[in-house]
Parts: structure tokens; C-alpha cells; sequence
């Protein structure tokens, strides 16, 4: 069946489809096919329900087609809207990890932990954060759990209960904590949305917990497997799974996803927890069997990025000096916060001279002089109030952004919300 031409406000498919959408007659894979919709080719959108893009084809027949596997089209030579920049937060969560990336047509979220502050509900900071950023955000379209670890999942499933979420991406990793329990019974409950992992494709395993605070069988549905394909985000933004594995290692941190998302003409590089080996100097060689080095080997031109939101918290474990070469970032963002992991407050000073020696370091810690339950603390989440009267603000007291629009400049900094 014929489509149109592409065009402003046209759906075509995403850079990862092979051979074709399907067209169906209805938002649900049980439905009949109507048509094939072609890399190359478009068709009109009409409308749009959870997880299903309503379209149009050049004989009047409307359809449904999957949002995983299509994109919208800007008008051929159309100049960026003002304001509509690519953005990154890294939201200050205390000590864990949480990055919002919105852009034209998308937003995704990497990671939503914290080992400080569980507020839930309204007070949940990474929900929080997000609805003073975007309040017209309704749907997250990728969410990516790097590795199941309280400070990278806790604050999730308040995610899933705010937002509609189309596609949940992990390595499939087990931990068996309450924690990722929950992540697990919210992402296998939200409806219309796809899981990936690293295991196996359309297939279903079960997972049960014993926890006190969460328990029974969770049936794991997965959609298709993790791949290397690029996924298309917006017209000029794609998201790249550079490293995913679900082997059970004896520390999580060696499941991290590390992903690379580009943004116009410009790399953002998050490696979530991986590591370079043991606590040692930066100038140290990765360990062979590490996440660094197995990057190194496989795929180090892949790393060249202009922002890397550094791994492990700017923990000596990560960051060897190999690795930042073959990065070769001039921006730097550190996620960490009052919980020492081991005894050991992060950053480690020596991450933080070897960043600051090749570029721009931002950090979320700057205000963490105290615990972040302390009562003195300005930025500590109560009520939501933002603006220049407020006590409390969304997110903590640093949040960073860094920005993208078009083939402009790169600006990064803190972000305006928690001024």
C-alpha cells in the first residue's frame, strides 16, 4: 500500500527497522495488518493513543504503528523551534543516580536511585524534578535501569505511577532486594509498554522475591532483546547501547548498561556504575575482565563523547585515564552525595584533579556539607514549592544541566529550577 511523501507531522520507521512497521487495525499486536510501512517511507499522523501512533496512508486507510519502532518527522529542512533544544539533567537525588534527557518528540530517563532520600508520592525527587521541568510531560518514552542497585531503582517505581512509560530497558540482571522487586512488578504492570533485555528475545522467565517489603513471582514478558541497533529518539537524536550484559556477576556494578546518546552533533556518554577494576590511581590499567576494558576492546571509537556523566559516582574503581582518553570529554558531570559506599564519601579527590585537568567538572554535591535528612538543609524536598520565595526545591540543590540545540554550542551548568 502506497504512502505519502514525508513531511512536517509524518511518521516513518526508526533507524533499527530492517524490513518494515506493521500497520495495524488496532492499538494491540492481536489485530489484523492493514499495511507495511518501509524504511524510506511515511505516512500521516492523525493522532496518537498510549504506546501507538494513529496514521494515515496515501489511500485514506488509517492504522496504528508501534512508537518503538517509528519516529516523527520534522519538515524536510525545517529549523529547530526556539526553546527546542536537546537538554540532560542530572538531577541531584543525594547519593545515586538519576538523568533526564528531553528533546524535540522524546524524553528518556536513565536510572532513578537514591540511598538518602526515599521519599515517595509527590515527594518522590526525580518525579518532582521532572514536573517542574516539563509539567505538560504525560509519557516517558525510554526508561533505562542501568543495574539493579538501590541508588540507581529506588525512586522508580514513583516514576511508573507519574508517567506512562512506552519501553523499560535493563540487562535483566536479578537482584533479589525489595527494591528491584518493585521496579520489576511496576514495569511488567504498566500497560502498552515493552521490556528489553539482554537475555533472550520474546520470551518469558519467572523471577521470585522473598523480601519483607516485597515478595511472590514476578512473570517477566520481554518484548525483544537489547541490541547494538541504534534507536531512534527524535529526527536528530539516537540512543546507543554500547555495553549490556546479564551474566550473573558477584557485584551488579558489572551489569551496567552504559549508553551513548547522540543529540544533534553532539555525544552524551553515561556509564552508569562501570568500573575500571579495584579501588586504584587513575593512571592504573583497566582490569582485563572489567567494563572499561572490555569497551576498550571492543568498540573504543564508540566512546568518543563531548559529555561523559562519569562512572561509578567519580569513585576510584572507575575512570582510568585509558578510558577518559578514548572519551575525550570536555564536560565532566558527577552524580554523588553524603552515603559513603565502603566508608568512602565520592568523588574520590584524585577522579576529581584528573576530570578537572581535561575539562568542565559539575558535580551534585557541592551543597552536601550535611546529611541530606538534616533539617538545615534548604533544598531538601517537602511540599514542592518552587521560585524565589520557596524553602524547598524540586530535585536537591544541584542539579545540572547541559543543553543542545541544533548544531549550536554545547552550554553546561546548573540548572535554573532550584535558583
Amino acid at each position: 500500500m502506497a504512502t505519502a511523501p514525508a513531511r512536517a507531522d509524518d511518521v516513518a520507521p526508526s533507524a533499527r527497522v530492517s524490513s518494515a512497521v506493521l500497520v495495524r487495525e488496532g492499538p494491540s499486536t492481536d489485530t489484523a495488518i492493514l499495511a507495511r510501512l518501509r524504511p524510506g517511507e511515511s505516512a500521516t499522523l492523525v493522532g496518537e493513543v498510549s504506546g501507538w501512533y494513529i496514521v494515515a496512508l496515501e489511500d485514506g486507510t488509517r492504522g496504528y504503528v508501534s512508537k518503538a519502532w517509528t519516529i516523527v518527522l520534522p519538515e524536510e529542512g525545517e529549523a529547530p523551534l526556539p526553546g527546542s533544544a536537546h537538554k540532560v539533567h542530572v538531577i541531584d537525588v543525594g547519593t545515586g543516580l538519576a538523568v533526564f534527557v528531553e528533546g524535540p518528540g522524546y524524553a528518556v530517563l536513565y536510572d532513578a536511585g537514591s540511598q538518602d532520600d526515599l521519599h515517595d508520592g509527590e515527594e518522590n525527587r526525580v518525579v518532582a524534578y521532572i514536573r517542574a521541568a516539563r509539567p505538560d510531560l504525560v509519557r516517558i518514552n525510554h526508561l533505562i535501569l542501568s543495574h539493579p542497585h538501590k541508588d540507581h531503582l529506588q525512586l522508580m517505581p514513583g516514576v511508573f505511577a507519574a508517567f506512562q512509560i512506552d519501553n523499560v530497558w535493563e540487562s535483566g540482571r536479578v537482584n533479589k532486594t525489595d527494591g528491584y522487586c518493585h521496579f520489576l512488578k511496576a514495569a511488567m504492570a504498566e500497560p502498552g509498554s515493552r521490556y528489553y533485555d539482554a537475555i533472550a528475545a520474546n520470551s518469558s522467565r519467572a523471577v521470585t522475591f522473598t523480601g519483607s517489603g516485597c515478595n511472590g513471582t514476578v512473570t517477566v514478558r520481554q518484548s525483544e532483546m537489547m541490541t547494538v541497533a541504534p534507536v531512534a529518539l527524535g529526527a536528530d537524536a539516537r540512543m546507543h547501547f554500547l555495553y549490556r550484559d546479564a551474566h550473573p556477576y558477584s557485584d551488579p556494578n558489572g551489569n551496567s548498561v552504559v549508553i551513548r546518546l547522540d543529540l544533534a552533533d553532539r555525544r552524551i556518554l553515561l556509564a552508569g556504575d562501570a568500573e575500571g577494576g579495584e579501588r586504584e590511581p587513575p593512571a592504573s590499567l583497566p582490569s582485563p575482565r572489567s567494563i572499561e576494558a572490555k569497551l576498550l576492546e571492543c568498540c573504543a571509537s564508540d566512546l568518543k563523547a563531548d559529555v561523559l556523566v562519569v562512572g561509578h559516582h567519580g569513585s576510584l574503581t572507575s575512570s582510568r585515564t585509558s578510558f577518559l582518553d578514548a572519551v575525550g570529554a570536555k564536560v565532566y558531570a558527577i552524580s554523588s552525595g553524603p552515603y559513603p559506599y565502603r566508608r568512602v564519601r565520592l568523588p574520590d579527590a584524585d577522579i576529581v584533579e584528573e576530570l578537572e585537568r581535561r575539562g568542565q567538572v559539575l558535580r551534585t554535591d557541592r551543597e552536601d556539607g550535611f546529611r541530606i535528612e538534616d533539617d538545615a538543609r534548604s533544598c531538601e524536598m517537602r511540599d514542592r514549592k518552587v521560585g524565589p520565595d520557596a524553602d524547598e526545591t524540586p530535585g536537591g540543590c544541584d542539579n545540572i544541566l547541559i543543553s543542545v540545540t541544533g548544531n549550536g554550542p554545547l552550554t553546561a551548568g546548573y540548572s535554573g529550577l532550584v535558583d
